[in-house]
């Protein structure tokens, strides 16, 4: 009975927006009954003009620092913990900053031997689309409105996609964040969608059913149904996300990321585990055995 969530495990410690400590949040995915959990936290930001309002006293130094400090202790609480779960220590993406932001991920990566990686995608040319919805307002006007908008993610996270070749591939239609319980993507935004997808497939990555929307009464889950569809019909596997920012978050909505994954017409949910030799590998379970131990 595997149970298990990969995008989240973000804490106040290591995350000016989360709360808590990362060891709260491991000891909670312990209690909650996951099997497997991981922690993703966010990338460093690696530009002034990139920090969000509550990081105004910091400099992207200090988000170096911190990013580098939650991995050495995301690997302590790994193997203090490894007789109970078994935890994966990851990051999200940004495609920041513009220019060079793959070279630094997968740098990032290699040199700090991560386990795996949920690819995301948070701004529109430089732009942050997720944090407010008068700035994803303001981003829509300047692009030339909210279907150039969509059209300009789903392209950006398309280039990430196929450049990183991340494991999970993060909330893939974040940009209908503050449209809604109907948010509506249009011919020509489906059609770059339709490129984004076939970009996850060609990489064998999954998607994130993501629980954020839902637990903050935003809308459906991550992604909306008909993508899920699409998703499935395509062959494309899926995993679950609680999007946790501290330890009251863990697991919560993953009800309805299940009931999401089950009504697209799934039946099998993927999920990342250590094999014999640490290596990382991506495993299958039956909808069914698919819940807490």
């Amino acid at each position: 009975m595997p149970w298990f969530s990969y995008h989240g495990g973000h804490s106040g410690e290591f995350c000016r927006h989360a709360k808590g400590d990362l060891e709260a949040v491991v000891q909670r995915a312990i209690a909650a009954g996951f099997s497997h959990y991981g922690l993703s936290e966010h990338i460093a930001r690696y530009r002034s003009e990139d920090l969000f309002p509550e990081e105004r006293d910091l400099t992207p130094d200090d988000l170096i620092t911190t990013f580098e400090a939650y991995v050495v202790r995301a690997r302590q609480l790994q193997t203090k913990y490894e007789d109970q779960i078994d935890l994966l220590v990851g990051f999200e993406t940004e495609r920041l900053p513009p220019g060079d932001w793959a070279t630094r991920m997968r740098e990032t990566r290699a040199r700090l031997r991560i386990d795996y990686i949920v690819g995301s995608v948070h701004d529109v040319e430089g732009l942050v689309i997720d944090y407010k919805p008068e700035h994803t307002a303001s981003v829509a006007e300047r692009v030339g409105g909210v279907e150039e908008l969509h059209v300009r993610y789903f392209d950006a996270l398309t280039e990430l996609v196929s450049e990183l070749r991340p494991e999970v591939v993060g909330h893939i239609d974040l940009i209908r964040k503050f449209e809604g319980e109907n948010p509506v993507f249009g011919a020509r935004a489906w059609r770059h969608l339709e490129g984004t997808l076939e970009a996850v497939r060609s990489v064998g990555g999954v998607l994130d059913v993501n629980a954020a929307t839902r637990r903050r009464g935003l809308g459906p889950v991550y992604p909306l149904p008909a993508i899920l569809e699409r998703a499935r019909a395509m062959g494309i596997g899926v995993t679950l996300g609680d999007d946790g920012h501290g330890a009251h978050d863990v697991g919560v909505g993953l009800d309805a990321c299940m009931a999401a994954i089950s009504a697209a017409g799934y039946r099998e949910v993927s999920y990342l585990a250590h094999d014999r030799s640490g290596r990382v590998e991506l495993r299958r379970a039956p909808i069914e055995d698919v819940r807490p131990r």
